[in-house]
C-alpha cells in the first residue's frame, strides 16, 4: 500500500501546482526501472494516475450528475495506464532497460496513447528549454544512468549526487513561456456547452465576443473553444460588420450532414469571409469520438496539423488534445512555429484540468521553443 501512497504524493506534486514541479513525475519512469515487484509498479501508477487526474472526477460528475459515471470514467483511464506499465514490467532489471523504450511507446500509440495524460515525457523542458526532440533523447539517457546508478548505489552514488543537484536547482528557477504577441486572446467565464441549441443565448453569446474584439487594439484575436457555437452561413452575417483590418480565430461546431457527425473546428473569421483552418484530430473518446457509430464528433486522427496563422506554420491543439503525448510528436514532426490551443471547460470548474493543460502545452511550447497561444472558457 505504501507504493500506491508514493505514487499519489508524485501525482499530487507533479501537475497543478507549478510548472517547473512538473518534473518530479519523472519519478514514474524511475519507478518502473527499480521497484523490484510487478505489484508495486501497479500501485505506484495507479496512485501516480489517480492522484494527478483528480479533476477528471469532480468535472465528468459535474457535467454528467452522476458520481458512478465519473468514478467509473476515472478508474478506467488510471487502471488501464497502470497495467500497461505492470504488463510490460520484467522480473529482471536487465529486461526492465530493453523493455522501457516498448512501455514509453505503448503509452503514447492508441488505443492506450488516447485516454492516458499526465505522461511525464515533455516535462524535461523545465531543465533543457529549446532542446526539442534532442532534449527528449538527453531525458531518456539520464533516466537510464539513474536507473542504473541507483540499482549500483554502493559504486556509483557520487553519480546520483551530480545528476541530482542541477535538477534540483531548476526547481527555483521560474520558467517562461512566449506568446504571440500579435494576437490577442480571450479567456471567458460563460456557460456554454459544446452542442448548444439555445439559439438566444448563442447570439448573445456571439455578440458579446464581437464587442470585445471591435474594442481592442489587436488585429488578431484568439477565441476559445465553441465560442462560435453552430457555426452556420445565418451566423456568419453577424461577423460581417467586423472591421476590414480584423481577423478573429475562435472555436465552433460545425454539423457535417454528409457523414451526420459533428466536427470540432477551429474557424477564421474577417470582413465578409469565413474558413475551417483545422478539424480537431482527437476528441474525447467514447464521449464525443464514437469509433464504430455513425454519431459523435468526427475525428481526423492523421490529418497534417500544421496551419499557417499570421505568417507563422502553427500546431492546434483543441481541448482534449493539449493532454496527449501523441498529437505534440505529430505536431513537432512538421516543426512548428507556435502553437495554439483552445478550450471549453466550463463543466470542470474548480478541477485541475485547466491547470494540466495549460501546463502540458507550456511543458512542449518551452521544450521546442516556440510561442504558444492560449484561450479557454471556464
Amino acid at each position: 500500500m505504501r507504493y500506491f501512497i508514493f505514487g499519489a504524493f508524485v501525482g499530487y506534486l507533479s501537475w497543478g501546482i507549478a510548472l517547473e514541479m512538473t518534473i518530479i513525475s519523472l519519478s514514474l519512469f524511475l519507478a518502473y526501472l527499480l521497484l523490484d515487484k510487478r505489484l508495486d509498479i501497479f500501485l505506484f501508477t495507479l496512485g501516480y494516475y489517480l492522484i494527478a487526474s483528480r479533476g477528471l472526477l469532480l468535472g465528468v460528475n459535474h457535467y454528467y450528475h452522476s458520481i458512478f459515471y465519473a468514478l467509473l470514467s476515472w478508474a478506467s483511464v488510471a487502471l488501464l495506464s497502470s497495467l500497461v506499465w505492470s504488463i510490460i514490467w520484467s522480473i529482471s532489471f536487465k529486461k526492465r532497460l530493453y523493455l522501457f523504450p516498448l512501455a514509453l511507446v505503448l503509452m503514447v500509440i492508441p488505443p492506450i496513447g488516447f485516454i492516458s495524460w499526465v505522461n511525464p515525457l515533455p516535462t524535461i523542458a523545465v531543465v533543457l528549454p529549446n532542446f526539442g526532440f534532442l532534449g527528449l533523447m538527453i531525458e531518456m539517457i539520464l533516466i537510464y544512468i539513474l536507473a542504473i546508478s541507483w540499482y549500483e548505489y554502493q559504486k556509483n552514488q557520487h553519480i546520483i549526487i551530480v545528476i541530482f543537484l542541477p535538477l534540483f536547482s531548476y526547481f527555483f528557477i521560474s520558467k517562461t513561456v512566449q506568446s504571440n504577441p500579435t494576437i490577442a486572446t480571450i479567456d471567458s467565464n460563460i456557460n456554454y456547452s459544446p452542442v448548444t441549441f439555445d439559439k438566444s443565448d448563442e447570439y448573445k453569446r456571439i455578440k458579446k465576443f464581437f464587442y470585445l474584439i471591435q474594442k481592442s487594439d489587436h488585429i488578431y484575436t484568439l477565441l476559445p473553444e465553441n465560442a462560435l457555437g453552430n457555426y452556420s452561413q445565418i451566423q456568419s452575417m453577424i461577423w460581417d460588420s467586423l472591421d476590414k483590418n480584423r481577423t478573429v480565430f475562435a472555436g465552433a461546431n460545425i454539423y457535417n450532414y454528409r457523414y451526420s457527425k459533428n466536427i470540432n473546428v477551429l474557424m477564421e473569421l474577417d470582413f465578409n469571409s469565413s474558413k475551417i483552418l483545422y478539424k480537431q484530430r482527437v476528441p474525447v473518446p467514447i464521449e464525443m469520438w464514437k469509433p464504430f457509430s455513425n454519431r459523435g464528433t468526427e475525428a481526423t486522427l492523421y490529418k497534417e496539423p500544421i496551419i499557417m496563422i499570421n505568417g507563422k506554420k502553427s500546431g492546434v491543439f483543441i481541448c482534449y488534445e493539449q493532454l496527449l503525448t501523441y498529437t505534440y510528436l505529430q505536431t513537432f514532426f512538421y516543426r512548428p512555429e507556435m502553437l495554439i490551443g483552445i478550450s471549453n471547460l466550463h463543466w470542470a470548474t474548480g478541477t485541475n484540468i485547466k491547470t494540466i493543460q495549460k501546463e502540458t502545452m507550456q511543458l512542449w511550447s518551452l521544450l521546442f521553443g516556440v510561442l504558444l497561444n492560449f484561450s479557454v472558457n471556464e
